[in-house]
C-alpha cells in the first residue's frame, strides 16, 4: 500500500515540478521583465528624460 502511495506521490511531484518549470516560471519572469520595463519607461518620461531628446 505504501509503495503505491509513494509512486503516486512521486508522479504528482514530477507533474508539479514540470508545471512550475515550464509554465509558472516563464509567466513570473515575463511579469518581472514587463514591470521593470514599465518602471524604466516611467522614470524616463517623468524624471530622467527620453533618450535622444
Amino acid at each position: 500500500m505504501t509503495e503505491i502511495t509513494t509512486e503516486k506521490t512521486r508522479k504528482s511531484e514530477w507533474k508539479k515540478l514540470l508545471l512550475l518549470a515550464f509554465v509558472g516560471l516563464p509567466i513570473a519572469m515575463f511579469g518581472a521583465i514587463a514591470t521593470y520595463g514599465l518602471i524604466v519607461r516611467l522614470l524616463q518620461i517623468f524624471l530622467i528624460g527620453l533618450p535622444g531628446a
